[in-house]
């Protein structure tokens, strides 16, 4: 009974352990982060990405020519295609993007309409299906013709090319994006950014 009581407790205490790092597993804090960076798109990457591009956009002469606009634009995410070895959603850099496209005061995103790079709120599709339900209160339910269509999109691609150099193995990563007129169909601001990294070829992805 006295080894069944110390094996249970000693499980309970592995499993206590485990929660707070018995199994080697440790928080890093984002300003350390690059101590363990990979050769693989990875959390700085994408927010060096996003904030290049931003800085771009914010400064480009399309941008500055909305000052005194009434209304924000509605920007709507087309497709983003991840054309890289990594697995990972273009979605995480978009909506950086997007984030401080709104907060400029001159871009407000619709979640109706949205290609790869984006994602649609099914609600408002769904919501709209209660009409002459009669079990549910036509009062909150939207009317036909309420939803405002996009102006803008924002589309783009990301593209890894490898390099073997001597001993070492480079990789470049280009993040091309791309803002078009729904209406007119022009392009009113591209970027591309680069970000190169180099490693030995059995450097972790």
């Amino acid at each position: 009974m006295g080894v069944v009581y110390r094996i249970l407790l000693g499980s309970v205490a592995c499993v206590g352990l485990t929660l707070f790092g018995c199994g080697g597993v440790q928080y890093v804090d984002n300003a350390d982060s690059r101590e363990y960076s990979s050769m693989g798109i990875d959390y700085h990457d994408l927010e060096a990405a996003a904030s290049d591009n931003i800085q771009s956009l914010l400064e480009s002469g399309y941008v500055k020519g909305l000052a005194g606009l009434d209304k924000p634009k509605v920007l709507a995410i087309s497709d983003v295609v991840n054309d890289t070895m990594q697995h990972f959603s273009t979605e995480e850099l978009t909506r950086k993007i997007t984030r401080d496209m709104r907060n400029s005061g001159k871009f407000i995103l619709t979640m109706a309409f949205s290609g790869s790079g984006g994602s649609k709120d099914k609600m408002i599709s769904d919501v709209r299906k209660a009409r002459d339900n009669e079990e549910v209160n036509q009062y909150g339910v939207p009317e036909k013709g309420t939803i405002i269509a996009p102006e803008l999109s924002l589309s783009g691609k990301i593209i890894q090319r490898n390099t073997k150099v001597k001993s070492k193995q480079r990789v470049d990563y280009f993040f091309l994006l791309t803002l078009t007129d729904l209406k007119s169909g022009l392009v009113v601001w591209d970027n591309e950014v680069n970000i190169i990294k180099l490693g030995s070829k059995k450097s972790a992805w």
